[in-house]
């Protein structure tokens, strides 16, 4: 049970009266004279104990600022809302209240940035304006993915995570990196596994004077003391895109010495997985942009080079993990007016069936608008576009990197 107690006071302020009367000669004769002192008067009064699930569950249905003001109402309180059951029943309580991020970089500029978002849910909306700023000073730099309404990414040397609801952020501990480590690159991956841990991996590769992929990795487990495990790959990569959560299994694009295919890491076992690539299936290599997407529950690969041609997406989705098995391609025809020009590039989403059509390169000078669209039902379910309010830091830039999802809020705490 949590004691949940309301103290009232009660100010009884009661004014002294003076008591005269004359007497019969007229003279005024002060018979009497009563003063109340003023006092102050308490009175407590104590509500029946609240049951810590109704508590939960009233507090599940606030709003994250209501929250993060109540944290400071008592020792209990704070414990209450930072603890993982309550960050789960309130996830759970706005899973269907999606909002769209985007993270707009400058190219050659990565100190100059934005985060912004959409000012409420769009489910209801066959138009999304992304009309609210979520940038915080400290933040910036490369991005690498979301989850769960937390963010990854790095500044220099320094990888942080971040809660865009909360506004906390924390920084890992730095990786050292192996002698030569000038050679070393990094990247990283935000994770969630179905035992509810968030987990980073990270990898460091080089390529060595024969020119073959040379790499280590390592986990973390976000908490209190957090530090970085190695953990055991025999599978020289560099991944190459950002991945795909499906089924706590961690699945992103990946090269190896001489060719491209799918790795996967599962999250709770953390272990690390080949899967060749069907049959012509070319996923790009200088491009953030996966093709990878989620399809009825699995990963699949996609392919839309044919676009330009013939204005269809051929489509992939795995079958066997262990065997490398993949399904028949699937083609799904465009319309023929659907925007394809050139430098256009189409992204994977965690949503089944869903692609990110847009723009290669950006430019603060034309109207950033994207879509949502939807192969199986052949149609543009969403058309999102940036308020031009909030590009005014942007002016004069020629090329921006930009970065979408949608995701739910958070009000996980981040232990340092």
């Amino acid at each position: 049970m949590v004691s949940f107690s309301c103290v009232a006071v009660v100010k009884d302020l009661r004014e002294g009266k003076k008591k005269t009367r004359y007497n019969n000669l007229g003279h005024l004769s002060s018979l009497g004279l009563a003063v109340r002192k003023k006092r102050k008067k308490e009175r407590i009064v104590v509500v029946p104990e609240l049951c810590e699930e109704l508590l939960i569950e009233i507090l599940s249905r606030l709003p994250v600022k209501s929250l993060m003001r109540f944290k400071c109402v008592s020792k209990i309180w704070f414990s209450t809302i930072t603890s993982r059951y309550l960050t789960n029943r309130f996830f759970k309580s706005c899973s269907s209240r999606r909002s769209l991020c985007a993270y707009l970089v400058v190219r050659a500029k990565q100190s100059n940035y934005a985060l912004l978002t959409t000012s409420s849910s769009h489910d209801d909306h066959s138009v999304s304006v992304i009309d609210q700023d979520l940038t915080m000073p400290i933040m910036g730099g490369y991005f690498f993915n979301a989850c769960r309404g937390l963010v990854c990414f790095t500044i220099g040397s320094r990888v942080q995570i971040c809660n865009l609801n909360t506004r906390q952020l924390v920084d890992l501990p730095i990786i050292l990196t192996p002698k030569g480590g000038e050679d070393y690159k990094i990247w990283y991956y935000l994770g969630h596994d179905p035992v509810d841990e968030y987990k980073v991996l990270s990898f460091i590769w080089r390529h060595n004077k024969e020119w073959k992929v040379r790499s280590e990795h390592h986990v973390l487990v976000l908490g209190a003391g957090a530090s970085w495990k190695k953990t055991q790959c025999h599978i020289h990569h560099l991944p190459y895109c950002q991945g795909i959560t499906v089924n706590g299994v961690l699945y992103y694009g990946a090269w190896t010495d001489d060719k491209c295919v799918l790795m996967s890491f599962d999250l709770t076992s953390e272990e690390f997985n080949l899967i060749k690539l069907p049959y012509k299936v070319n996923l790009l290599q200088r491009s953030r942009w996966p093709s990878l997407m989620n399809y009825k529950g699995k990963i699949a690969v996609f392919n839309y080079v044919t676009v330009f041609s013939d204005c269809s997406v051929g489509v992939w989705e795995i079958e066997d993990v262990n065997k490398s098995q993949w399904s028949d391609k699937k083609t799904f025809v465009l319309p023929t007016d659907f925007p394809h020009d050139y430098g256009f590039m189409m992204g994977g989403t965690g949503r089944s069936g869903k692609v990110w059509p847009r723009k290669a390169n950006l430019s603060w000078n034309q109207p950033l608008h994207f879509y949502i669209y939807d192969l199986e039902g052949n149609e543009i379910t969403r058309k999102i576009q940036i308020s031009p309010s909030l590009l005014g830091s942007f002016k004069q830039t020629d090329s921006l990197l930009a970065t979408l999802w949608d995701d739910t809020e958070s009000i996980m705490y981040l232990e340092t």
